[in-house]
Protein backbone atom coordinates (compact mmCIF):
# COMPACT_ATOMS: atom_id res chain seq x y z
CA UNK A 1 0.00 0.00 0.00
CA UNK A 2 1.28 3.52 -0.91
CA UNK A 3 1.27 5.61 2.25
CA UNK A 4 -0.68 8.95 1.64
CA UNK A 5 1.49 12.10 1.25
CA UNK A 6 2.19 14.25 4.03
CA UNK A 7 1.34 18.07 3.77
CA UNK A 8 5.20 18.98 3.57
CA UNK A 9 5.81 15.99 1.33
CA UNK A 10 3.77 17.68 -0.83
CA UNK A 11 5.37 21.13 -0.91
CA UNK A 12 7.78 22.11 -3.59
CA UNK A 13 10.94 21.07 -2.90
CA UNK A 14 14.70 22.50 -2.93
CA UNK A 15 17.35 20.50 -4.86
CA UNK A 16 18.81 19.10 -1.91
CA UNK A 17 15.30 17.61 -0.74
CA UNK A 18 15.39 15.35 -4.21
CA UNK A 19 18.48 14.25 -3.90
CA UNK A 20 17.96 13.05 -0.25
CA UNK A 21 14.67 11.32 -0.85
CA UNK A 22 16.11 9.92 -4.13
CA UNK A 23 19.01 8.58 -2.59
CA UNK A 24 16.15 6.88 0.03
CA UNK A 25 14.59 5.35 -2.95
CA UNK A 26 11.25 6.99 -1.94
CA UNK A 27 8.23 6.55 -3.89
CA UNK A 28 7.30 10.03 -2.32
CA UNK A 29 9.52 11.64 -5.02
CA UNK A 30 7.62 10.76 -7.78
CA UNK A 31 4.11 11.94 -5.93
CA UNK A 32 5.73 14.71 -5.14
CA UNK A 33 7.20 16.04 -8.12
CA UNK A 34 4.03 15.14 -10.15
CA UNK A 35 1.71 16.91 -7.61
CA UNK A 36 4.27 20.00 -7.90
CA UNK A 37 4.17 19.68 -11.85
CA UNK A 38 0.10 20.14 -11.81
CA UNK A 39 0.13 22.98 -9.70
CA UNK A 40 2.38 24.76 -12.48
CA UNK A 41 0.49 23.67 -14.91
CA UNK A 42 -2.54 25.62 -12.96
CA UNK A 43 -0.41 28.74 -12.17
CA UNK A 44 0.54 29.39 -16.09
CA UNK A 45 -3.49 30.42 -16.36
CA UNK A 46 -2.99 32.73 -13.53
CA UNK A 47 0.82 33.87 -14.21
CA UNK A 48 1.29 37.79 -15.32
CA UNK A 49 2.75 38.39 -18.45
CA UNK A 50 4.37 41.96 -18.86
CA UNK A 51 3.04 44.04 -21.16
CA UNK A 52 4.45 46.34 -23.89
CA UNK A 53 4.39 49.24 -21.84
CA UNK A 54 6.20 47.65 -19.14
CA UNK A 55 9.00 45.95 -21.28
CA UNK A 56 9.89 49.75 -22.52
CA UNK A 57 9.96 50.83 -19.44
CA UNK A 58 12.39 49.35 -18.02
CA UNK A 59 14.60 50.25 -20.97
CA UNK A 60 14.11 53.58 -20.56
CA UNK A 61 15.77 53.05 -16.97
CA UNK A 62 18.94 51.61 -18.19
CA UNK A 63 18.65 54.63 -20.99
CA UNK A 64 18.78 56.69 -18.36
CA UNK A 65 22.15 55.22 -16.40
CA UNK A 66 23.96 54.35 -19.95
CA UNK A 67 23.71 58.46 -20.82
CA UNK A 68 25.76 58.43 -17.85
CA UNK A 69 27.51 55.01 -18.42
CA UNK A 70 28.40 56.42 -22.38
CA UNK A 71 29.85 59.55 -20.95
CA UNK A 72 31.95 58.28 -18.36
CA UNK A 73 33.11 55.52 -20.71
CA UNK A 74 33.97 57.43 -23.69
CA UNK A 75 35.07 61.26 -22.44
CA UNK A 76 35.96 61.03 -19.05
CA UNK A 77 39.45 59.85 -18.76
CA UNK A 78 39.54 62.16 -21.71
CA UNK A 79 38.70 64.83 -19.91
CA UNK A 80 40.43 64.34 -16.73
CA UNK A 81 43.49 63.89 -18.72
CA UNK A 82 43.16 66.76 -21.85
CA UNK A 83 41.09 69.20 -20.40
CA UNK A 84 42.33 69.30 -16.57
CA UNK A 85 45.63 68.21 -17.50
CA UNK A 86 45.33 65.49 -14.75
CA UNK A 87 48.75 62.63 -15.18
CA UNK A 88 46.67 59.48 -17.07
CA UNK A 89 48.95 57.67 -14.59
CA UNK A 90 47.21 59.44 -11.53
CA UNK A 91 43.93 58.83 -12.57
CA UNK A 92 44.18 55.02 -13.74
CA UNK A 93 45.27 55.16 -9.59
CA UNK A 94 42.14 56.48 -8.45
CA UNK A 95 39.73 54.71 -10.33
CA UNK A 96 41.61 51.28 -9.33
CA UNK A 97 41.49 52.56 -5.20
CA UNK A 98 37.86 53.36 -5.85
CA UNK A 99 36.83 49.97 -6.29
CA UNK A 100 37.64 49.11 -2.95
CA UNK A 101 35.23 50.65 -1.41
CA UNK A 102 32.70 49.97 -4.50
CA UNK A 103 32.85 46.72 -3.46
CA UNK A 104 31.59 47.47 -0.04
CA UNK A 105 28.65 49.88 -1.31
CA UNK A 106 27.78 47.21 -3.46
CA UNK A 107 27.11 44.86 -0.38
CA UNK A 108 25.80 47.27 1.56
CA UNK A 109 22.92 48.03 -0.98
CA UNK A 110 22.62 44.92 -2.11
CA UNK A 111 21.57 43.95 2.10
CA UNK A 112 19.34 47.63 1.57
CA UNK A 113 17.55 46.49 -1.15
CA UNK A 114 16.61 42.96 0.68
CA UNK A 115 15.45 44.79 3.87
CA UNK A 116 13.01 47.81 1.75
CA UNK A 117 9.65 46.96 2.54
CA UNK A 118 7.59 49.48 0.74
CA UNK A 119 4.04 49.17 -1.07
CA UNK A 120 5.95 49.92 -4.61
CA UNK A 121 8.38 46.88 -3.84
CA UNK A 122 11.57 46.00 -3.11
CA UNK A 123 14.03 47.22 -6.05
CA UNK A 124 11.66 49.58 -7.68
CA UNK A 125 11.32 52.74 -5.29
CA UNK A 126 15.13 53.29 -5.91
CA UNK A 127 14.68 54.23 -9.36
CA UNK A 128 13.02 57.22 -8.21
CA UNK A 129 14.70 57.90 -4.95
CA UNK A 130 18.20 58.37 -6.65
CA UNK A 131 16.89 59.96 -10.06
CA UNK A 132 17.67 63.82 -9.37
CA UNK A 133 20.64 62.71 -7.43
CA UNK A 134 21.96 60.47 -11.13
CA UNK A 135 21.88 64.19 -12.90
CA UNK A 136 23.43 65.89 -9.69
CA UNK A 137 26.30 63.57 -9.66
CA UNK A 138 27.15 63.51 -13.38
CA UNK A 139 27.20 67.31 -13.67
CA UNK A 140 30.09 67.57 -10.48
CA UNK A 141 32.50 64.71 -12.25
CA UNK A 142 32.25 66.70 -15.44
CA UNK A 143 32.90 70.03 -13.57
CA UNK A 144 36.44 70.29 -12.28
CA UNK A 145 36.76 74.10 -11.52
CA UNK A 146 39.62 75.50 -13.20
CA UNK A 147 40.61 77.34 -10.10
CA UNK A 148 41.84 74.35 -7.74
CA UNK A 149 45.32 73.56 -8.05
CA UNK A 150 46.60 70.43 -9.43
CA UNK A 151 46.45 68.34 -5.77
CA UNK A 152 43.45 70.00 -5.53
CA UNK A 153 42.09 69.00 -8.82
CA UNK A 154 42.73 65.28 -7.65
CA UNK A 155 40.89 65.40 -4.55
CA UNK A 156 37.97 66.76 -6.45
CA UNK A 157 38.28 64.11 -8.78
CA UNK A 158 38.23 61.25 -6.03
CA UNK A 159 35.34 62.63 -3.79
CA UNK A 160 33.19 63.47 -7.13
CA UNK A 161 34.04 59.96 -8.77
CA UNK A 162 33.54 58.54 -5.41
CA UNK A 163 29.89 60.00 -5.34
CA UNK A 164 29.13 59.34 -8.46
CA UNK A 165 30.30 55.84 -9.11
CA UNK A 166 30.62 54.10 -5.68
CA UNK A 167 27.30 55.31 -4.11
CA UNK A 168 24.51 57.06 -6.63
CA UNK A 169 25.06 54.38 -9.24
CA UNK A 170 25.03 51.69 -7.22
CA UNK A 171 22.01 53.20 -4.81
CA UNK A 172 20.05 53.39 -8.67
CA UNK A 173 21.45 50.42 -10.48
CA UNK A 174 21.74 47.51 -8.37
CA UNK A 175 17.93 47.79 -7.81
CA UNK A 176 17.20 48.45 -11.46
CA UNK A 177 18.68 45.17 -12.14
CA UNK A 178 17.46 43.15 -9.55
CA UNK A 179 13.86 44.50 -10.52
CA UNK A 180 13.69 41.94 -13.45
CA UNK A 181 14.05 39.01 -11.35
CA UNK A 182 11.26 41.12 -9.34
CA UNK A 183 8.92 41.60 -12.44
CA UNK A 184 8.15 38.33 -13.83
CA UNK A 185 9.33 34.14 -13.17
CA UNK A 186 8.95 33.77 -17.07
CA UNK A 187 11.97 33.28 -19.10
CA UNK A 188 11.05 34.24 -22.17
CA UNK A 189 9.66 37.55 -20.84
CA UNK A 190 12.89 37.98 -19.37
CA UNK A 191 14.66 37.48 -22.65
CA UNK A 192 12.28 39.45 -24.70
CA UNK A 193 12.66 42.28 -21.89
CA UNK A 194 16.36 42.13 -21.66
CA UNK A 195 16.95 42.15 -25.39
CA UNK A 196 14.68 45.39 -25.81
CA UNK A 197 16.73 47.28 -23.27
CA UNK A 198 19.64 46.34 -25.22
CA UNK A 199 18.02 48.10 -27.91
CA UNK A 200 17.03 50.70 -26.44
CA UNK A 201 20.55 51.04 -24.29
CA UNK A 202 22.59 50.60 -27.81
CA UNK A 203 20.88 53.69 -29.24
CA UNK A 204 21.20 55.43 -26.36
CA UNK A 205 24.93 54.81 -26.32
CA UNK A 206 25.00 55.56 -29.84
CA UNK A 207 23.44 58.92 -29.83
CA UNK A 208 25.01 59.84 -27.15
CA UNK A 209 28.71 59.54 -28.17
CA UNK A 210 27.35 60.66 -31.97
CA UNK A 211 26.26 63.70 -30.18
CA UNK A 212 28.81 64.27 -27.33
CA UNK A 213 31.74 64.05 -30.16
CA UNK A 214 30.33 66.76 -31.96
CA UNK A 215 29.46 69.13 -28.94
CA UNK A 216 32.45 68.97 -26.71
CA UNK A 217 34.17 72.01 -28.93
CA UNK A 218 31.36 74.53 -29.42
CA UNK A 219 29.23 73.91 -26.23
CA UNK A 220 31.27 72.48 -23.31
CA UNK A 221 31.51 69.87 -20.68
CA UNK A 222 29.32 72.01 -18.10
CA UNK A 223 26.47 72.51 -20.77
CA UNK A 224 26.71 68.67 -21.99
CA UNK A 225 26.72 67.43 -18.28
CA UNK A 226 24.15 69.41 -17.45
CA UNK A 227 21.64 68.29 -20.01
CA UNK A 228 22.76 64.60 -19.89
CA UNK A 229 22.05 64.77 -16.31
CA UNK A 230 18.09 65.87 -16.52
CA UNK A 231 17.97 63.66 -19.46
CA UNK A 232 19.02 60.48 -16.95
CA UNK A 233 16.86 61.62 -14.04
CA UNK A 234 13.89 61.65 -16.05
CA UNK A 235 14.40 58.54 -17.60
CA UNK A 236 14.49 57.01 -14.36
CA UNK A 237 11.31 58.77 -13.05
CA UNK A 238 9.67 57.77 -16.38
CA UNK A 239 10.75 53.85 -15.61
CA UNK A 240 9.55 54.17 -11.86
CA UNK A 241 6.38 55.24 -13.40
CA UNK A 242 6.18 52.55 -16.09
CA UNK A 243 6.71 49.10 -14.26
CA UNK A 244 5.85 46.63 -11.77
CA UNK A 245 6.57 44.24 -9.47
CA UNK A 246 4.18 41.22 -10.19
CA UNK A 247 6.62 38.77 -7.93
CA UNK A 248 4.53 38.38 -4.52
CA UNK A 249 1.91 41.52 -6.06
CA UNK A 250 -1.23 41.51 -3.93
CA UNK A 251 -4.64 41.57 -6.22
CA UNK A 252 -4.43 45.88 -5.32
CA UNK A 253 -1.00 46.02 -6.52
CA UNK A 254 0.72 46.37 -3.55
CA UNK A 255 3.71 43.98 -3.13
CA UNK A 256 4.22 41.99 -0.22
CA UNK A 257 7.60 41.87 0.80
CA UNK A 258 9.20 39.49 2.55
CA UNK A 259 12.36 41.14 4.54
CA UNK A 260 15.54 38.72 3.88
CA UNK A 261 18.19 39.38 7.05
CA UNK A 262 21.53 39.78 5.98
CA UNK A 263 22.71 37.01 8.64
CA UNK A 264 19.93 34.34 6.56
CA UNK A 265 20.88 35.94 2.87
CA UNK A 266 25.17 35.76 3.16
CA UNK A 267 25.08 32.13 3.49
CA UNK A 268 22.38 31.44 1.35
CA UNK A 269 24.78 33.60 -1.23
CA UNK A 270 28.01 31.62 -0.72
CA UNK A 271 25.78 28.22 -1.51
CA UNK A 272 24.99 29.97 -4.89
CA UNK A 273 27.99 28.83 -7.51
CA UNK A 274 26.96 30.85 -9.94
CA UNK A 275 26.86 33.83 -8.32
CA UNK A 276 30.65 34.13 -8.22
CA UNK A 277 30.82 32.39 -11.95
CA UNK A 278 28.32 35.78 -12.75
CA UNK A 279 30.45 38.33 -11.12
CA UNK A 280 33.53 37.41 -12.70
CA UNK A 281 31.92 37.34 -15.87
CA UNK A 282 30.45 40.97 -15.34
CA UNK A 283 33.87 42.37 -14.59
CA UNK A 284 35.58 40.58 -17.48
CA UNK A 285 33.44 41.64 -19.73
CA UNK A 286 32.63 45.38 -18.27
CA UNK A 287 36.56 45.62 -18.45
CA UNK A 288 36.93 44.90 -22.43
CA UNK A 289 34.02 47.29 -23.02
CA UNK A 290 35.12 50.36 -21.20
CA UNK A 291 39.06 49.60 -22.03
CA UNK A 292 37.86 49.75 -25.49
CA UNK A 293 35.19 52.26 -24.80
CA UNK A 294 37.51 55.01 -22.94
CA UNK A 295 40.78 53.81 -25.54
CA UNK A 296 38.19 54.85 -28.64
CA UNK A 297 38.55 58.10 -27.46
CA UNK A 298 42.31 58.55 -28.31
CA UNK A 299 42.32 56.15 -31.16
CA UNK A 300 40.45 58.30 -33.05
CA UNK A 301 42.08 61.48 -32.24
CA UNK A 302 45.63 60.34 -32.28
CA UNK A 303 45.99 57.01 -34.14
CA UNK A 304 43.18 58.28 -37.26
CA UNK A 305 43.90 61.87 -36.56
CA UNK A 306 40.19 63.18 -36.46
CA UNK A 307 38.15 62.94 -33.17
CA UNK A 308 34.97 63.18 -35.33
CA UNK A 309 35.62 59.21 -36.67
CA UNK A 310 34.20 58.49 -33.01
CA UNK A 311 31.01 58.47 -34.61
CA UNK A 312 31.57 56.16 -37.10
CA UNK A 313 33.24 53.88 -35.01
CA UNK A 314 30.14 54.49 -32.69
CA UNK A 315 27.83 53.71 -35.70
CA UNK A 316 30.13 50.31 -36.52
CA UNK A 317 30.15 48.87 -33.53
CA UNK A 318 26.32 49.60 -32.27
CA UNK A 319 23.92 48.80 -34.93
CA UNK A 320 25.01 45.16 -35.42
CA UNK A 321 24.78 44.74 -31.69
CA UNK A 322 20.87 46.36 -32.39
CA UNK A 323 20.17 43.81 -34.94
CA UNK A 324 21.24 40.87 -32.74
CA UNK A 325 19.65 41.84 -30.04
CA UNK A 326 16.38 42.20 -31.71
CA UNK A 327 16.53 38.70 -33.15
CA UNK A 328 17.33 37.32 -29.32
CA UNK A 329 13.76 36.40 -28.18
CA UNK A 330 13.51 33.68 -30.94
CA UNK A 331 17.17 32.88 -30.53
CA UNK A 332 16.85 32.02 -26.59
CA UNK A 333 13.75 30.01 -27.29
CA UNK A 334 15.61 28.13 -29.76
CA UNK A 335 19.29 27.52 -28.88
CA UNK A 336 19.54 28.80 -25.02
CA UNK A 337 21.30 31.94 -23.56
CA UNK A 338 24.46 29.79 -22.67
CA UNK A 339 25.11 28.51 -26.76
CA UNK A 340 24.48 32.19 -27.89
CA UNK A 341 26.67 34.21 -25.35
CA UNK A 342 29.36 31.44 -26.73
CA UNK A 343 29.24 32.18 -29.51
CA UNK A 344 29.16 35.90 -28.65
CA UNK A 345 32.35 35.74 -27.00
CA UNK A 346 33.63 34.29 -29.98
CA UNK A 347 32.75 36.46 -32.50
CA UNK A 348 34.01 39.61 -30.45
CA UNK A 349 37.50 37.97 -29.93
CA UNK A 350 37.72 37.41 -33.81
CA UNK A 351 36.35 41.10 -34.32
CA UNK A 352 38.70 42.21 -32.07
CA UNK A 353 41.83 40.56 -33.39
CA UNK A 354 40.50 42.38 -37.05
CA UNK A 355 41.12 45.62 -35.31
CA UNK A 356 44.12 45.20 -33.62
CA UNK A 357 45.63 44.30 -37.34
CA UNK A 358 44.02 47.19 -38.82
CA UNK A 359 46.53 49.67 -37.56
CA UNK A 360 44.96 52.86 -38.97
CA UNK A 361 43.37 51.72 -41.75
CA UNK A 362 39.69 53.05 -40.94
CA UNK A 363 37.81 50.90 -43.52
CA UNK A 364 39.66 47.51 -41.77
CA UNK A 365 38.60 49.08 -38.41
CA UNK A 366 35.46 49.77 -38.94
CA UNK A 367 35.10 46.07 -40.46
CA UNK A 368 36.73 44.94 -37.10
CA UNK A 369 34.58 46.74 -34.96
CA UNK A 370 31.10 45.31 -37.40
CA UNK A 371 31.85 41.94 -36.54
CA UNK A 372 32.40 42.24 -33.04
CA UNK A 373 29.41 44.23 -32.40
CA UNK A 374 27.56 41.50 -33.91
CA UNK A 375 29.09 39.09 -30.64
CA UNK A 376 28.33 41.67 -28.45
CA UNK A 377 24.95 41.84 -28.53
CA UNK A 378 23.99 38.17 -27.40
CA UNK A 379 26.80 38.38 -24.55
CA UNK A 380 25.17 41.71 -23.00
CA UNK A 381 21.83 40.39 -23.68
CA UNK A 382 21.93 36.95 -22.39
CA UNK A 383 23.95 38.02 -19.33
CA UNK A 384 21.59 40.38 -17.20
CA UNK A 385 18.93 37.94 -18.08
CA UNK A 386 20.89 35.22 -16.39
CA UNK A 387 21.59 37.50 -13.15
CA UNK A 388 17.18 36.63 -12.66
CA UNK A 389 18.38 33.19 -13.13
CA UNK A 390 20.97 33.13 -10.35
CA UNK A 391 18.55 35.01 -8.04
CA UNK A 392 16.03 32.34 -8.88
CA UNK A 393 18.68 29.50 -8.63
CA UNK A 394 19.46 30.31 -5.27
CA UNK A 395 16.09 30.31 -3.63
CA UNK A 396 15.50 27.07 -5.55
CA UNK A 397 19.04 26.04 -4.19
CA UNK A 398 18.47 27.08 -0.60
CA UNK A 399 15.14 28.45 0.03
CA UNK A 400 16.22 32.22 0.41
CA UNK A 401 15.31 34.76 -2.32
CA UNK A 402 17.63 37.43 -1.84
CA UNK A 403 17.75 39.97 -5.06
CA UNK A 404 19.50 42.79 -3.33
CA UNK A 405 22.79 39.96 -2.34
CA UNK A 406 22.58 38.51 -5.69
CA UNK A 407 22.43 41.68 -7.78
CA UNK A 408 25.50 42.85 -5.86
CA UNK A 409 27.20 40.68 -7.95
CA UNK A 410 26.16 42.44 -11.15
CA UNK A 411 27.09 45.86 -9.72
CA UNK A 412 30.35 45.33 -8.09
CA UNK A 413 31.29 43.30 -11.21
CA UNK A 414 29.99 45.75 -13.40
CA UNK A 415 31.59 48.67 -12.05
CA UNK A 416 35.00 46.94 -11.18
CA UNK A 417 35.26 45.63 -14.89
CA UNK A 418 34.28 50.04 -15.48
CA UNK A 419 36.82 50.77 -12.50
CA UNK A 420 39.26 48.61 -14.08
CA UNK A 421 38.68 49.08 -17.21
CA UNK A 422 39.27 52.74 -17.52
CA UNK A 423 42.56 52.45 -14.87
CA UNK A 424 43.59 50.18 -17.66
CA UNK A 425 43.13 52.54 -20.39
CA UNK A 426 45.10 55.22 -18.55
CA UNK A 427 48.15 52.43 -17.63
CA UNK A 428 48.29 51.05 -21.47
CA UNK A 429 48.61 54.42 -22.25
CA UNK A 430 50.81 56.07 -20.23
CA UNK A 431 53.26 52.96 -20.40
CA UNK A 432 53.60 54.04 -24.03
CA UNK A 433 54.36 57.73 -23.47
CA UNK A 434 51.16 59.11 -24.10
CA UNK A 435 51.01 63.13 -23.26
CA UNK A 436 47.89 64.56 -23.51
CA UNK A 437 48.41 68.22 -23.10
CA UNK A 438 51.14 66.93 -26.67
CA UNK A 439 50.28 68.34 -30.29
CA UNK A 440 51.95 64.94 -31.45
CA UNK A 441 52.40 61.59 -29.35
CA UNK A 442 55.45 59.33 -30.12
CA UNK A 443 55.15 55.89 -32.36
CA UNK A 444 54.97 54.22 -28.90
CA UNK A 445 52.18 56.41 -27.67
CA UNK A 446 50.17 55.41 -30.93
CA UNK A 447 51.01 51.86 -30.68
CA UNK A 448 50.16 51.74 -27.54
CA UNK A 449 46.82 52.71 -28.45
CA UNK A 450 46.14 50.33 -31.09
CA UNK A 451 47.08 47.75 -28.70
CA UNK A 452 44.42 48.98 -26.38
CA UNK A 453 42.00 49.24 -29.29
CA UNK A 454 42.53 46.19 -30.48
CA UNK A 455 44.36 43.11 -29.25
CA UNK A 456 43.65 43.51 -25.33
CA UNK A 457 39.78 43.14 -26.01
CA UNK A 458 40.52 39.92 -27.71
CA UNK A 459 42.72 38.79 -24.66
CA UNK A 460 39.56 39.96 -22.50
CA UNK A 461 36.89 37.96 -24.92
CA UNK A 462 38.55 34.88 -24.21
CA UNK A 463 38.06 34.81 -20.85
CA UNK A 464 34.56 35.64 -20.98
CA UNK A 465 34.02 32.92 -23.41
CA UNK A 466 36.02 30.80 -20.80
CA UNK A 467 33.57 31.85 -18.36
CA UNK A 468 30.71 31.45 -20.62
CA UNK A 469 31.49 27.44 -21.35
CA UNK A 470 30.91 26.66 -17.02
CA UNK A 471 28.11 29.18 -16.78
CA UNK A 472 25.88 26.23 -17.26
CA UNK A 473 22.61 27.03 -15.59
CA UNK A 474 20.36 26.45 -18.65
CA UNK A 475 20.49 22.81 -17.73
CA UNK A 476 18.06 23.56 -14.75
CA UNK A 477 16.11 26.47 -15.44
CA UNK A 478 12.89 24.74 -16.67
CA UNK A 479 12.95 22.98 -13.15
CA UNK A 480 13.76 25.81 -11.23
CA UNK A 481 10.79 28.08 -12.75
CA UNK A 482 8.22 25.16 -12.49
CA UNK A 483 9.38 24.62 -8.60
CA UNK A 484 9.28 27.94 -8.01
CA UNK A 485 6.20 28.55 -9.70
CA UNK A 486 4.29 25.59 -7.45
CA UNK A 487 6.10 27.19 -4.54
CA UNK A 488 4.25 30.31 -4.95
CA UNK A 489 1.20 29.00 -6.41
CA UNK A 490 0.61 27.28 -2.46
CA UNK A 491 1.70 30.18 -0.72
Amino acid sequence: MIRRLTDLELMPMQEWQYERLAAAGSRTLYKGRKHMEAIYEQSQDKKVRLSATEKLSYGIGDCGANVIVALASSFLTGYYTDTVGVAAAAIGTMMLLCRVFDGITDLIMGALVDKTKSKYGKARPWLLWTAPLMGISLFLIFNVPASLGATGKLIYIYLTYIFQNCIIYTANNLPYNALLSRMTLDVQDRAQTASIRFVMTQVTSLITNVITANLIASVGWRSISAIYGTVACVMCVLCFLGVREHVDAEDDGTVKVERVPLSKALPALFKNKYFFIQALMFMFLYINVVTTGSMTYYFCNSVLGNIAFLSWTSVAGTVPAMIVNLMMPGLVAKFGKRKLMITGATIMAIGSCIIGAAGSNLPLVVLGLIVKGFGTGPIMSGIFATTADVVDYGEWKTGVRSEGLVNSCTSFGMKVGIGLGSAICTWIIAIGGYVGTAEVQTESALASIRFGYGYFGAILSLVVLALCIIMNIDKHIDQIQRDLEAKRSMA
